[in-house]
């Protein structure tokens, strides 16, 4: 959709004869004052002249931090958040007998991890939100939308819900059209919510509140008699039968919708004052600064869980912390600190840890990393994934000791590596440079392509707590003032990348990077510090904050996960399977198969390394198998392609790539044959032992059939080698034994060895000779 910009400042008319006649006034009047002055000597105050006027008392103000895009059911959260701050105020004004309307701004900005200036936003949950502030619940203090950064869809309309509108010149506020599926044609119900709330606060002309929102609208600015209006061109009529028209101009031509700066709304009257920060807004509001940091006791009624990273960081303990994580989000968690204690340990599991907190919308949870001691490398990540960082003052937070270690050896030129992967661990017995810092490159790229886009950090201060080979400055941006901690790289790629001065190095040297509390406050990595974890829970007026650690469930999952227990469970599955197919009709052996895979593939999913492939590969191996065993033996593919796949999956279930892409890869890849072979092996000797040994035990000799003695064999080898049943074929007869699909039958007053047709047939049905070569004997199951 097309846009208009404002007219350059040569093209500005000039003012109303009203206005004009209104500055001539105040001139004269001010020549009057300079008359009046009394007599004395030059530049000498007035006799009765009083003392200075005292500055006006502060404004007194409270933010509100709104996230776009909203999604459903995000406005019950914020309302009730706006609501407590609104009550904190008005008891505060209260008790200082201050008669002014408190101002509660509404900081409105994109979420980091939004795009296209935090187009997406739910019509219905932005509607909910703009008819609150502008109910009656809202009118005893003065709602002010603040718009440091471009807004563009629906949270436009939480913006016209305010009072008042302060923007930074250059942010750009309009184009709501976008959030609709089809822009080109927007529902009327929609557009006439744009005009009632436009039309409810007076905040911006309802003209151009549709004319943001319908691209079928024509706005026009028009010069009249009565001062300079916005119309749309179906409403100019009436107003040109009763006043004349001065000079008329196509603000957003139809089919466009409008968007406007900072500047262009202060030029329209919709924008109240152009503040790029906290410190402009404060003193455009005459409030103190530190009234418009976020109150995070205010937010809302939190229902706190208190996460425990401590010591190395494996795959098992990063799944356990996220299921942990998931559980107490469905029972309505919305505020998740992580203490955090550790060095770090398995990369792709730190990264993989981050990556679930970072997907958390603020809007919904808020999560907190609170180090009381340190958090290095993965850690350190994991802390920067979460929205807000409190640090004790002299907790440390910085490079990992496998960067250190890295750094130390000097060895940086490395092929990049692209592929899925799971690194072993740091901290493994001597591990091999190379391979570290493949692992760290990749890890790099992770950060920079998608962990930091979801984050309201930069991506290089993430990667530079893994890479020592990554180094940070203070970079200022010349119009704003404000300052980000960028690599070069980084800096270079900005879109404004002219507009930031690079500053000192915050690493200088050789040394690693490494943040105390305090330091990383003034950085602007930390948000705060506190001394204790009594001092956290006052920040956020939490109580009664648990830690949840994982119970026995959670324990024997990862037990169950390990690769000797894996391999016991597979061997155990096996076992069973094979006692099934020889010891029919039992079920013992089945039984335990079935719940030996199962607790296999439940473990390896609950740590994150199975999915549905790998359970659907061994469900249609099985059944392929089956399927050779009882419908079609002896064809033999069914078999053979039934057992890959059971092995396949049994290899893939316990690791998280298809194809090895480096030495960590086919490491674990062994891993994963040998638990695999090991069992296999078992199964094999197991199996052995149980043919010559179980018929013989007294309790399974009446499930298993003992083999003939030798002489015994040796006579009914001679005898089947002369036998011909041919005589037997069309004549009925009785099964002994179940045919499952071999067995023996009855038939002709002979007992047979015979092989069943199709299904497998029980014990004592009625069998029909239908094919008979030899001593080869088919039935099936006489109707």
């Amino acid at each position: 959709m097309g846009s208009l910009r404002m007219f350059p400042a040569t093209t500005l008319r000039p003012p109303p004869l009203a206005v004009r006649g209104l500055v001539c006034m105040a001139v004269f009047a001010w020549c009057g004052g300079l008359h009046a002055q009394p007599a004395g000597e030059p530049g000498a105050p007035a006799a009765d002249a009083q003392a200075e006027p005292q500055p006006p008392k502060p404004t007194l103000a409270a933010l509100v931090r709104v996230e776009l895009p909203l999604t459903s059911g995000a406005d019950v959260p914020l309302t009730a958040a706006i609501s407590r701050v609104r009550d904190k105020l008005l008891s505060e004004a209260k008790r200082r007998g201050d008669s002014r309307r408190p101002v509660l701004v509404l900081h409105i900005a994109p979420s980091s991890r939004a795009e296209n200036a935090g187009a997406g936003s739910q019509f219905e949950t932005v509607l909910s939100l703009a008819r609150f502030l502008t109910s009656r619940e809202m009118a005893d203090v003065k709602t002010v939308a603040w718009l440091p950064k471009s807004v563009k869809g629906h949270g436009t309309l939480a913006a016209i819900a305010c009072e008042e509108i302060v923007m930074a010149p250059e942010a750009e506020l309009g184009e709501a059209a976008i959030d609709e599926a089809h822009h080109g044609s927007v529902g009327r119900v929609v557009v006439e919510a744009y005009r009632e709330i436009a039309d409810a606060k007076r905040t911006m002309p309802v003209a151009l509140a549709v004319g943001m929102i319908d691209p079928a609208a024509e706005v026009l600015q028009v010069e009249s008699d009565d001062g300079v209006r916005f119309f749309l061109r179906a409403e100019l009529e009436d107003f040109r039968r009763n006043h004349e028209i001065i000079r008329e101009d196509v603000l957003i031509p139809a089919g466009s919708v409008g968007r406007f700066t900072g500047r262009e709304g202060r030029q329209f009257g919709f924008v109240k004052y152009l503040a790029e920060d906290r410190e402009a807004l404060a003193k455009a509001l005459s409030a103190p600064v530190e009234s418009l940091e976020e109150s995070q006791a205010l937010l809302t009624h939190w229902k706190p869980i208190m996460l425990e990273v401590r010591g190395e960081i494996t795959p098992g303990s990063a799944s356990q912390i996220t299921t942990l994580l998931h559980n107490h989000l469905s029972r309505g968690a919305n505020w998740v600190g992580v203490r955090i204690d550790s060095v770090g340990g398995d990369l792709a599991a730190c990264l993989q840890l981050a990556a679930t907190l970072a997907e958390l919308s603020p809007n919904d949870v808020r999560t907190v990393a609170y180090v009381p001691v340190e958090a290095r490398g993965g850690a350190a990540v994991i802390a920067l994934a979460c929205d807000q960082l409190v640090m004790h003052p002299q907790a440390k937070i910085g490079l990992g000791p496998e960067g250190q270690a890295l750094a130390a050896g000097d060895n940086r030129e490395l092929p990049p590596h692209v592929g899925r992967r799971r690194p072993r661990p740091f901290f493994a017995d001597r591990p091999d440079p190379r391979s570290v810092q493949v692992e760290i490159i990749a890890a790099v790229a992770t950060i920079r392509d998608s962990l930091a886009g979801r984050t309201d950090r930069t991506w290089s201060l993430m990667a530079a707590m893994v890479d020592p080979g990554i180094e940070l400055f203070r970079y200022r941006n010349k119009t704003s003032g404000e300052e980000r901690l960028l690599s070069g790289e980084e800096a270079a790629a900005l879109a404004d990348a002219a507009s930031w001065t690079r500053g000192a190095s915050v690493h200088a040297g050789n040394q690693p990077l490494e943040f105390n509390g305090a330091t990383a406050v003034s950085m602007g990595v930390a948000s705060q510090t506190v001394d204790n974890f009594d001092q956290l829970l006052r920040l956020y007026n939490l109580q009664n904050v648990r830690s949840v650690e994982p119970n026995w469930a959670l324990k024997l999952i990862h037990a169950l996960a390990s690769p000797t227990l894996a391999a016991f469970l597979v061997l155990l599955g096996l076992v069973g399977m094979y006692i099934e197919l020889k010891t029919p009709g039992v079920g013992v052996g089945g039984v335990v198969a079935a719940l030996s895979f199962m607790l296999f593939f439940w473990s390896k999913y609950l740590e994150g390394t199975a999915g549905s492939l790998e359970i659907m590969m061994f469900t249609g191996g099985i059944v392929l198998m089956l399927l050779e065993v009882f419908v079609l033996p002896g064809v033999g593919i069914f078999g053979l392609t039934g057992g890959l796949m059971v092995i396949f999956s049994l290899v893939l279930a316990s690791q998280t790539f298809v194809i090895p892409h480096s030495e960590a890869d086919l490491e674990e890849l062994r891993r994963s044959i040998t638990v695999v072979a090991a069992a296999g092996l078992g199964m094999m000797a197991l199996a052995f032992a149980t043919r010559r040994y179980l018929p013989k035990a007294p309790l399974f000799n009446r499930m298993v059939l003992e083999p003939p003695p030798p002489e015994e064999r040796v006579t009914l080898a001679h005898r089947e080698s002369v036998a011909d049943y041919s005589h037997l074929l069309g004549v009925i007869g009785e099964a002994v034994t179940d045919l499952r699909p071999g067995g023996r039958a009855l038939i002709g007053g002979q007992l047979i060895d015979v092989i069943a047709e199709g299904l497998p047939i029980d014990r004592g049905a009625s069998i029909l000779v239908v094919q008979a070569h030899g001593n080869r004997v088919r039935v099936r199951e006489a109707t």
